[in-house]
């Protein structure tokens, strides 16, 4: 009787095409999510981009709010405050131009604050024009082609 031991050369390739496939798929895996965790850092780049513009009108007050549109420079300045490099690993990194817009209600377009009545519902009163305005930030950006965008609202007094 003859025993054989070890493997045979069919076993082996086998093993082989089988390791190759998982490897791929793994590389694919890493790939997309190494994409996810840019476009999720983008996505809070613009979250911090807004609201860098909110607390900012809001230390100017309500009075000087107008509407305004900026964006990142071109070509790409990392010290300006709407261009952002996201990296990922220390390895990979991406260049993100932000624009930004800012719209402006006044109190007397909010309907929900265009009056108030006081505690015992007798009197009722307007909002002042200088006390409240209603600001709605977007901020777009660029993502393997295609335009993202969030939009923040926050009330100004």
């Amino acid at each position: 009787m003859n025993k054989r031991s070890g493997f045979g050369l069919m076993e082996v390739l086998v093993a082989a095409v089988v390791l190759a496939f998982l490897l791929v798929g793994l590389n694919t895996m890493q790939k997309g999510n190494r994409e996810s965790i840019l476009r999720i850092r983008a996505r809070d780049g613009a979250n911090i981009v807004a609201q860098n513009v909110i607390d900012s009108i809001s230390a100017l007050g309500p009075a000087s709010v107008a509407i305004a549109t900026a964006q990142c420079p071109e070509p790409f300045d990392e010290n300006h405050d709407l261009c952002r490099v996201q990296e990922f690993a220390g390895t990979v990194s991406t260049k993100v131009p932000y624009s930004v817009t800012v719209d402006v209600k006044e109190a007397d377009e909010l309907q929900a604050n265009e009056k108030f009545i006081d505690d015992i519902g007798t009197n009722v009163f307007n909002v002042n024009h200088t006390i409240a305005k209603r600001v709605d930030v977007t901020v777009k950006w660029n993502f393997k082609n295609s335009e993202q965008s969030i939009n923040v609202s926050s009330i100004v007094r």
